[in-house]
C-alpha cells in the first residue's frame, strides 16, 4: 500500500484509541466517583450507560450524515465534540453535569464507531482490507489499556478528574493531527460525488502513485439508496442477523469491561488490584483483534467470529468460578477480553463487506446504534442486579449468555452462502 494509505490506517487506528480511552474511563474511575459522590450501584450503572447511550444516538441519528458530506468531515468534528465532554467532564460538579458530559462524549465516539472502520476499509487495498480493519479495532482496547493504567496511577493520589482531563487534551491534540492529515475516503468521492470530488480523487491518486483521470464514472442517483441497501433482496436477512449478532457482542462486551474493576473489588480484591484486572482485560481485547486480525486471511471471517464468541461465552463462565483467587480472576479477565473483543472486531470486518460503497457508513452506523441497545442496558442492570443482591459470580453466567446468541447469528450468516460465491458480493438497489 502507498504511503497515503498507511497513514490514514495509522490516523484511524490512533483515534480508534482516542475512543476506547474517553468511552472507557468511566468503567475505572466509576467506583471512585461512588465514592466521593455517594451513588448507589444503580447510579453508577447509569453514569457508565450514558456515554453508551450517547454512543447509539450518533451512530444511528448523526453517523448516516458521513454518506452525505463525508467520513473525514464528520469525523473531525466529532474529535471536537468527544474533547469538549471529557473537559466538561473533568470539571463536573455533580452527578447530572458528569452525566450530560458523558453523553456527549458517546455520540461523538458513536459518530467514529461507525466511520472509522469504513475509513480504514476504504483506505486499504483488497488483499489487506480484513486485516486493516481487524487492527483497527485493537485500537479500542489499547485506549482502555491506558484509560486503565491512567487511573491506576492516578486516582488514589490525585482523584479522577485528571483522567478525563488528559482524554480531553490528547483527543483536542488529535483533532489537529486529523485536520491536517486525515484525506476523503476515495470510495465515497466516486460513490457520492461531491462539488470537488475529482480534484481531490486525482490528488488522492497523484499521492499513491497512479494517473490522474479526466472524469469521474457515471452513475445514476438514487433517493435514499443508503437505507434502501440495507434491506434489499438477501441484504435484508443479513442485517438482521448482523444487528442480533452485534446487539449480543456489545450486552457481553460492555457489561464486562464497565464492570470487571467494580466485581473485582466487591469479590474481595483492592481497588489497585480491581483497576488491573480491568486493565488486564483490555490487554486481552488488543490481544485477541489481533491474532484475529492475523487469521482472516486464512480463515473464514464468519466461522472465526462465531468461534469467537462461543470460546467468550465458556470464558465468562470460567471466569465466574475464578473470582476468588488473584491469579486466577486475572488470567480469566485477559481470556474474556480477548474473545469478547475478538468477536466485535470480526464483526466490524464482516459488515463493510456486505454493502456497497455507498451505504456502508449507514450500514455500520445502524447497526453499531441497534447494538447499543444491548451496550446501554448492559451496565445499568448489572447495577441494579448488584442492588437486588446479585453475587458477581451469577452475573458472570448470567452475561455468557448474549455471547451464545451472538455465536448462533453469525453462523447462521453462512447458511446457503456456502455453495453460491456470488452471494459473498454486496446487493445494490438498482437506479
Amino acid at each position: 500500500m502507498s504511503r497515503v494509505q498507511i497513514r490514514t490506517i495509522v490516523l484511524c487506528l490512533t483515534m480508534n484509541l482516542l475512543d476506547g480511552f474517553d468511552l472507557l474511563a468511566t468503567s475505572f474511575v466509576g467506583p471512585a466517583i461512588g465514592k466521593e459522590w455517594g451513588l448507589s450501584a444503580s447510579k453508577v450503572g447509569v453514569l457508565l450507560s450514558s456515554g453508551l447511550a450517547g454512543m447509539a444516538f450518533g451512530a444511528l441519528c448523526v453517523a448516516p450524515l458521513a454518506d452525505r458530506i463525508g467520513r473525514r468531515r464528520l469525523t473531525l468534528a466529532s474529535l471536537v465534540m468527544a474533547s469538549l465532554g471529557m473537559l466538561g467532564a473533568s470539571a463536573s460538579q455533580n452527578f447530572d453535569q458528569l452525566l450530560a458530559c458523558r453523553v456527549l462524549t458517546g455520540t461523538a465516539v458513536g459518530i467514529m464507531a461507525a466511520c472509522l472502520p469504513v475509513l480504514a476499509s476504504e483506505a486499504a487495498n483488497h488483499k489487506r482490507r480484513g486485516l486493516v480493519v481487524a487492527l483497527i479495532t485493537t485500537g479500542y482496547g489499547l485506549g482502555s489499556v491506558a484509560a486503565g493504567l491512567l487511573a491506576y496511577f492516578l486516582v488514589i493520589p490525585f482523584g479522577w478528574r485528571p483522567v478525563f482531563l488528559i482524554g480531553g487534551i490528547g483527543t483536542a491534540l488529535l483533532f489537529a493531527v486529523g485536520l491536517r492529515l486525515l484525506p476523503e475516503s476515495v470510495d465515497y468521492l466516486i460513490a457520492s460525488r461531491p462539488s470537488d470530488a475529482l480534484a481531490k480523487l486525482n490528488r488522492q491518486l497523484a499521492e499513491m502513485g497512479h494517473s490522474p483521470v479526466d472524469e469521474l464514472p457515471q452513475r445514476a442517483e438514487t433517493p435514499n439508496v443508503a437505507v434502501k441497501s440495507l434491506f434489499y433482496r438477501r441484504n435484508a436477512v443479513r442485517t438482521v442477523l448482523l444487528w442480533i449478532a452485534l446487539t449480543a457482542a456489545m450486552t457481553a462486551f460492555y457489561f464486562a469491561s464497565s464492570w470487571t474493576p467494580a466485581l473485582l473489588l466487591k469479590a474481595g480484591l483492592s481497588a489497585k488490584q480491581g483497576i488491573f484486572g480491568g486493565v488486564l482485560f483490555g490487554l486481552g481485547g488488543v490481544s485477541g483483534a489481533v491474532a484475529l486480525a492475523l487469521l482472516v486471511s486464512r480463515i473464514e471471517t464468519r466461522r472465526l467470529t462465531a468461534a469467537y464468541f462461543a470460546v467468550a461465552a465458556l470464558a465468562l463462565v470460567l471466569f465466574s468460578t475464578m473470582l476468588g483467587t488473584l491469579a486466577g480472576a486475572l488470567v480469566t479477565a485477559a481470556l474474556v477480553g480477548f474473545f469478547l473483543n475478538g468477536s466485535v472486531s470480526g464483526l466490524n470486518v464482516i459488515i463493510p463487506g456486505m454493502y456497497p460503497a455507498e451505504a456502508r457508513t449507514t450500514a455500520l452506523g445502524m447497526a453499531v446504534a441497534v447494538s447499543r441497545l444491548g451496550a446501554v442496558l448492559a451496565p445499568t442492570l448489572a447495577g441494579q442486579l448488584l442492588d437486588a443482591g446479585w453475587a458477581p459470580e451469577s452475573m458472570f453466567r448470567f452475561f455468557a449468555l448474549p455471547a451464545l446468541v451472538g455465536a448462533g447469528a453469525t453462523a447462521l450468516l453462512m447458511v446457503g452462502e456456502r455453495v453460491r460465491s456470488k452471494a459473498e458480493a454486496p446487493v445494490s438497489v438498482p437506479a
